[in-house]
Order: structure tokens, then C-alpha cells, then sequence
């Protein structure tokens, strides 16, 4: 499997937001653009659930929130970078969350939901590949750094 079996580059974006609650906003409007058969206020209630229960802040700048919805096929995937990081993450290590993987899957797609967070995790655990993502000038060469293309 590879990150462009799921990511493509419509689904990257430079974030605006600077709270957590701004950037995961953010991040479930791509996605709602990105796969129309996603209800926006279902993904949101979903997201912000799962948040309730403990951060997704993963730690080494990174964040994968992410929720499993009726009637999803497939996993689904955008990628956020918060270049001066997230205020209020609360990341696992408690350091600056700068990369976040919104991952939406189907309620019985456990494993390819974790083939996909592996795969992605795999390119982020580079400490340079993080770095040099947090840095790219766009969006569109963010995820050629991600995705090698």
C-alpha cells in the first residue's frame, strides 16, 4: 500500500487555524469537499466524540483524528500542516502538534483503517520528512513530500 492509494493533492492544506477546535474545523471542511457523501455535522460530532475520550495528539508533532461512520466504503484521508503548531492539542508528549491526518472509515473497516495510519506513519516517522513538510511554501508541495511524487 502506498499514500496515494488514499491521499491525493486536493487533500492537503496549509492550516489557518491556530486552536485545535479551528484546525480540526478546518480539516472536516476538506474533507467534506473532498468526499461529498459525507454528512459535515455528522463528521464533526464524531470527531469532537472522539477527541472527548483522549487527544489523537499522537506526539512528535503529529495528530491523527479520525471516526468511523456509518455508510463510509472506504478510509478517507486529508492532511492539515499548522506550520507554527496547534494551540491546546494536548499532545501525548506535549509538544507542538504541526501535521494532522483526518482518517474517516467505515464501521467495520478496522484494518484497513490501521494499514492506512501505518502507511502514513511510516513516511512521518522521519523526523526530516516532518520537518520538511512543516516548511514546504504550499500545499501542493507538502504532498509531494509526503507522498514522494
Amino acid at each position: 500500500m502506498s499514500l496515494t492509494d488514499y491521499l491525493t493533492a486536493d487533500r492537503v492544506v496549509i492550516l489557518s487555524g491556530r486552536t485545535k477546535q479551528e484546525v480540526l474545523d478546518e480539516l472536516i471542511a476538506l474533507s467534506c469537499k473532498c468526499f461529498p457523501r459525507l454528512v459535515r455535522e455528522v463528521l464533526a460530532e464524531a470527531i469532537t466524540h472522539r477527541e472527548s475520550l483522549m487527544s489523537t495528539g499522537i506526539g512528535q508533532g503529529l495528530a491523527v483524528p479520525h471516526a468511523r461512520l456509518d455508510g463510509v466504503t472506504e478510509p478517507m484521508v486529508v492532511v492539515g500542516v499548522a506550520k507554527d503548531g496547534v494551540e491546546g492539542y494536548e499532545s501525548l508528549d506535549g509538544g507542538p502538534i504541526h501535521v494532522l491526518l483526518l482518517i474517516v472509515a467505515g464501521k467495520g473497516q478496522h484494518e484497513p483503517y490501521l494499514r492506512l495510519l501505518a502507511t502514513a506513519l511510516e513516511v512521518l516517522k522521519d523526523p526530516a520528512v516532518r520537518e520538511a513538510i512543516i516548511n514546504c511554501p504550499s500545499a501542493q508541495e507538502a504532498y509531494r513530500t509526503l507522498t514522494g511524487v
